[in-house]
């Protein structure tokens, strides 16, 4: 058996924010471009991945003609994805757009859901809250987690989300954070079988040991924000090369998460350093 068979391998891919346009000193970023490259570099990984994660921000300003184009690009990828809420996103017009996704229609009007049939569990928390940046877990939501969390207390679960649940010591983005995280943190306590939580939300990549579990901020593809630890009014965007995360399952081993940088760095930005001066 090939080693490479034993893995089940998830891209997660977060913040694509299609629909916006920002001026850089270098020239102007469409991050529909950047979606693009994002894509292509997902189909690049070797061996393919099984499947994707979009975990919210699809599109800027949730318009359907910004939700088609996002979706003319992730039909390229070659393997399922499957789609989070983010809080730029439209749940009725990503609805519409994504209408042969049928795991997004659901009993409420959430849109949180399972997938049962890959070797890992996989669950997708909404945490949208129309009319605002913050996000929500709110008593039907965590009641909806619970329910689906004690169904199987044995099985290893990975859960999506889009805000993270804690603060990252970084005001602005913890000022745009999630309301309800410590009635969440009281549910994942009570659940060992959660190998970990991946978010988005930040632009940047933060990782914590949290109420039992590890949770993954991922970096956007498309571009970010800068590591600032005062308090701010405002962060501009940051041509900051963009990444994607890839989560490895083995069940020997468990869950392993990589960051892979998106584009062509000269002698790589993880791996090798240029030879010193001669003299």
């Amino acid at each position: 058996m090939d080693d490479f068979d034993k893995y089940f391998t998830i891209g997660q891919i977060t913040d694509l924010h299609v629909g916006r346009k920002i001026p850089f000193p270098s020239g102007e970023m469409d991050l529909f471009d950047r979606l693009v490259k994002a894509v292509d570099h997902l189909n690049s990984i070797g061996p393919p991945l099984d499947m994707a994660v979009v975990s919210g921000d699809l599109a800027n300003h949730g318009k359907e003609e910004d939700y088609l184009r996002v979706k003319s690009e992730l039909d390229r990828l070659n393997f399922p994805y499957f789609i989070v809420m983010g809080n730029h996103d439209q749940r009725e017009t990503l609805l519409k757009v994504f209408s042969d996704h049928p795991y997004l229609v659901t009993d409420d009007e959430f849109i949180q859901y399972t997938i049962e049939d890959k070797p890992i569990r996989i669950i997708a928390l909404d945490t949208l809250e129309p009319g605002s940046h913050r996000g929500l877990l709110c008593e039907a939501r965590l009641k909806w987690l619970e329910e689906k969390l004690s169904e199987q207390k044995e099985r290893p679960t990975l859960i999506f989300m889009h805000h993270p649940p804690f603060d990252t010591g970084m005001p602005y983005p913890d000022n745009l954070g999630m309301n309800g995280k410590k009635e969440f943190g009281k549910v994942i306590k009570k659940h060992p079988q959660i190998e970990a939580i991946a978010s988005g939300h930040t632009h940047r990549d933060s990782v914590l040991l949290w109420n039992g579990t590890v949770v993954y901020v991922t970096p956007s593809s498309a571009f970010s924000y800068g590591l600032e630890f005062h308090d701010v009014d405002d962060l501009d965007p940051l041509n900051e090369p963009p990444a994607i995360r890839i989560f490895r399952w083995d069940a020997e081993v468990g869950l392993v998460s990589h960051l892979s940088f998106i584009g062509n760095y000269e002698y790589g930005i993880t791996e090798g350093v240029p030879e010193p001066p001669k003299n």
